[in-house]
């Protein structure tokens, strides 16, 4: 049988993209039953495991990072569908502005720094304590970043931002009569919200902080930088610290690593069973209404409230770190505080300029590529007949179970203890472009899958009657089309990428550094206003690339 070339192609992509996603995991696997780290000479072993199992320490860790993960879902959760339903469901003036300003919690503020700038602000000798205890006249500070409280507000003021986003559009779409009805019969604002809204959108509402949850129980950056200055340990800090002992304990950190990875998918395969049992109708034929809740005077508070969120989770750190940045000594008050000094030595290292075209190259070729890639998948998944869409949709699925800590132990595994003709690849740029764009599947496909379905049919069979092929017609007719999604997807990855630190902390090498990096190196050697002036070099990176898909972004609309 004679197979055309549309049909190799899609071939050839499910192949690749399986080689991609799945040789790391399956190397993961590998590694946990050997004796030693990858590229060295050991036998297969289940010592690993064997001590995974039996130190007590770790069911201590995984405890801690069970409830530690639950309290901050959860109050993330309640702050976020307050946020979504002030600007979608109520009166509040300035809606469309409340909104941008949430957003740019989440792509005009790098976490990393944010973190640094919390411990400034809130540390032990910060700017908060002192300005209290020089008020109160107390001799011990009042706040301590450096503990479960500051790890629980840092993550909150976050990641509300993040729901908010992921939210919104279910809050948006809820017909607004059933809100109504509630008001009629005398319920109030509160009460509508905690009686009706919240559990009409209850398969939304329980998706996201399930997800959310997941991404908690992987946090990272939170815990090293405020908990493990205190003795707080999570599963990934341990797996982090075991292989940063000397010499590295790779048979414990890579059982546990499957041991955690194996409890992160019980959990999202518990969400796919809990949202598969619940559907609630919101949207029907019967006159669907989208008006905004009248809430009389209420709406001046919930807008101030909104705007004090702002100011805390967005202008402290984001000024914090400026300031911070300006200080000859971090967090402390001088005659003459403020120096350039920091900013000159910065520039003067010709690492900073490395870091930089690296963090450019990764940022820009990973979110290019990936999206070109991700478009592809998702059209043949959602517009062909393809008989294997199926699992190429699983594919893109699976690297959003899998934590990125465990993510890079996996790519370290594959492309250095792995197949031979792989091993140039580690160090490099290229191997970071790979990992992001494995890394970045779940998001760049689940939105181009929804811009996707809105398209119909008959734009793609005129170009086909017309004698187009299916990636003629993709190029032309589909990516154009598609082109607000494209641009919105590849900001947001560009900021995932030039912000995380988590997925390549494994996988760099000195000539393919890059600045989260860099700041993390410098805040470990205790050189902080060095680490807080990268900071506001990745915040000026991200806002920049921000403002500027805003702008692509209304441009095509413009031209749509």
């Amino acid at each position: 049988m004679r197979l055309e070339r549309s049909t190799i192609l899609m071939i050839a992509l499910l192949v690749v993209l399986g080689f991609l996603i799945l040789y790391p995991l399956l190397m993961l696997v590998y590694g946990s039953l050997r004796g030693g780290g990858p590229g060295t000479q050991s036998g297969f072993t289940i010592s690993g495991y064997v001590a995974a199992i039996t130190n007590v320490d770790n069911y201590k860790v995984l405890w801690t990072t069970f409830w530690l993960s639950v309290v901050r879902a959860v109050l993330s959760m309640a702050l976020a569908i307050f946020l979504a339903w002030v600007v979608t469901r109520t009166d509040t003036p300035w809606r469309k502005g409340l909104e941008f300003l949430i957003w740019m919690v989440f792509l005009g503020l790098p976490y990393l720094p944010a973190l640094i700038s919390w411990t400034l602000l809130a540390g032990p000798k910060g700017f908060i304590n002192q300005f209290l205890m020089n008020l109160l006249h107390l001799d011990k500070p009042i706040f301590n970043i450096y503990s479960y409280g500051g790890i629980i507000w840092t993550s909150i003021t976050f990641w509300a931002s993040i729901i908010f986003i992921l939210i919104t559009p279910a809050f948006r779409g809820m017909d607004a009569s059933l809100e109504e009805s509630s008001r009629t019969l005398g319920g109030s604002g509160l009460t509508t919200l905690r009686k009706i809204t919240v559990p009409m959108l209850a398969p939304a509402i329980l998706g996201v902080t399930i997800l959310v949850l997941v991404r908690f129980m992987e946090s990272f950056e939170t815990e090293l930088m405020l908990g493990y200055p205190a003795g707080i340990y999570v599963y990934a800090t341990k797996i982090w610290w075991l292989l940063g002992t000397m010499p590295a304990d790779f048979p414990q950190a890579m059982a546990l690593s499957i041991i955690f990875l194996g409890i992160i998918l019980v959990l999202i395969f518990s969400q796919w069973l809990l949202i598969g049992k619940k559907q609630f109708v919101t949207i029907t034929g019967r006159g669907f209404a989208t008006r905004p809740m009248r809430i009389g005077r209420w709406k001046y508070v919930t807008f101030g409230l909104v705007i004090l969120y702002f100011i805390t989770a967005f202008v402290l750190p984001i000024a914090t770190m400026i300031l911070g940045s300006f200080m000859k000594v971090w967090g402390v008050w001088q005659a003459q505080p403020f120096t350039l000094d920091n900013w000159a030595a910065t520039f003067e290292n010709p690492t900073v300029y490395r870091s930089l075209w690296n963090t450019l190259i990764v940022g820009f070729g990973s979110a290019t590529l990936g999206m070109i890639l991700y478009s592809l998948t998702s059209y043949i998944v959602v517009k062909t007949q393809f008989k294997g869409k199926k699992l190429l949709d699983m594919l893109t699925w699976l690297p959003w179970s899998v934590p990125a800590l465990i993510l890079a132990l996996g790519f370290l595994w594959a492309y250095v203890g792995g197949l031979p003709f792989l091993s140039p690849l580690y160090g490099t740029v290229w191997l970071l472009i790979i990992v992001f764009i494995v890394r970045g599947f779940p998001l760049g496909g689940r939105v181009m899958n929804a811009s996707m379905h809105q398209l119909g049919k008959e734009l793609e069979e005129s170009s086909r009657v017309l004698g187009g092929s299916w990636l003629f017609t993709f190029r032309r007719i589909v990516a154009p089309l598609l082109s607000p999604a494209f641009i919105s997807a590849w900001l947001i990855l560009f900021v995932i990428t030039v912000r995380d630190v988590v997925t390549v902390v494994y996988l760099y090498q000195p000539q393919s550094r890059v600045i989260s990096i860099s700041l993390l190196e410098h805040w470990i050697a205790s050189e902080y206003e060095i680490a807080i002036t990268y900071g506001v070099i990745m915040a000026v990176m991200v806002m920049g690339a921000a403002f500027l898909g805003r702008y692509l972004g209304s441009k095509q609309q413009i031209v749509a």
